[in-house]
């Protein structure tokens, strides 16, 4: 009988591998998601949660609060400017070439349409109806329950700065600092292990300081054995700042696997040179923002809902944290 010649190394290590479509796959992610942030803005503005949330009779502000509730939204604004500039416009009028920086600052700000499924079977977040505010879209996204009211405001002004600075921003950092340590001879999963500390501290720092200092928001609902100070007006579920770590480590993995890449592209950019030249930068934006919309749904937004809408303690809220 004869027997195949078995194929040999020498041509196997010649097979060109098969072209990487990662950045087609991402994009179809991310096209989905762009159509759900349609979708649920075409429903809010045209319905009546569109406008500013009211202020229900009861509890004022104090004036001290309701000025760092002012300054936060200057602050977050401020950082948002910055944010652009050094993420997506200096390196723009450097190169002339959009970054992968760019696009995941993008990414972030139609993650922020997310940011309403933080109510999306309990009201679980409340936000400072004294915030910038014109209502809340919860009602137009998908698998919303209705029994859940929506008579509260996304916070414009400093919400969604937070979905670039604790999204793109904090990965951007974290890059920066993954690379003097890697550079330092430790491992990939040290240098990972200790950025997602620093992640975790700078969350816990900011949040908190926030909610103290300005009463912008609350949890209104978390699980008790997770969670410090329960009960109380300010309680803060720890679980929210493991979350957060890992979103901000996801930001900065994307990155780093541009840096150990040959072509310079990130895992979600492979596959990119494979296309025409004109739908190459759409392509990158619509993974950037798929991408985005993953690490979020999965790194926070589904593991938030998961814990809490089982919670035991429930805060004491003022009414101006209540919806209306």
């Amino acid at each position: 009988m004869t027997q195949l010649a078995p194929r040999s190394s020498s041509l196997a290590a010649t097979t060109p591998a098969p072209p990487s479509r990662a950045v087609v796959v991402w994009a179809l992610v991310g096209l989905v998601w762009v159509a759900v942030c349609v979708n649920a803005v075409v429903g809010w503005v045209t319905s009546d949660d569109f406008g500013p949330a009211p202020i229900l009779p009861g509890d004022e502000m104090s004036g001290g609060k309701l000025v760092g509730l002012r300054v936060l939204e200057v602050i977050s604004v401020a950082v948002l400017a910055v944010s652009f500039w050094y993420l997506a416009l200096r390196p723009w009028l450097r190169t002339r070439h959009v970054r992968l920086d760019a696009l995941l600052f993008l990414g972030g700000l139609t993650a922020f349409f997310m940011d309403s499924w933080l109510n999306l079977y309990d009201y679980l977040f409340a936000f400072n109806a004294n915030s910038v505010n014109l209502g809340a879209w919860s009602a137009s996204l998908p698998f919303h329950n209705e029994g859940v009211p929506t008579g509260y405001g996304e916070a414009l002004l400093w919400g969604l700065p937070m979905y670039i600075y604790f999204c793109a921003a904090l990965g951007a950092v974290g890059a920066a600092c993954a690379r003097r340590l890697l550079a330092r001879g430790l491992s990939m999963q040290a240098t990972l292990a200790i950025l997602w500390v620093g992640d975790f501290v700078f969350d816990f720092v900011v949040e908190n300081v926030i909610i103290r200092t300005t009463d912008a928001y609350s949890f209104v609902r978390t699980e008790a054995g997770l969670t410090l100070w329960d009960g109380s007006q300010y309680q803060f579920p720890i679980y929210e700042s493991i979350c957060v770590a890992f979103v901000g480590l996801g930001f900065t993995y994307v990155r780093l696997s541009a840096d150990r890449s040959p072509d310079g592209l990130s895992l979600i950019e492979r596959g990119t040179h494979d296309l025409p030249a004109r739908l190459q930068l759409p392509m990158r934006a619509l993974a950037a923002i798929g991408y985005c919309a993953v690490v979020l749904m999965f790194a926070y937004h589904l593991p938030f809902n998961w814990i809490s809408i089982g919670g035991d303690s429930f805060a004491q809220l003022p009414s101006y944290l209540l919806p209306g």
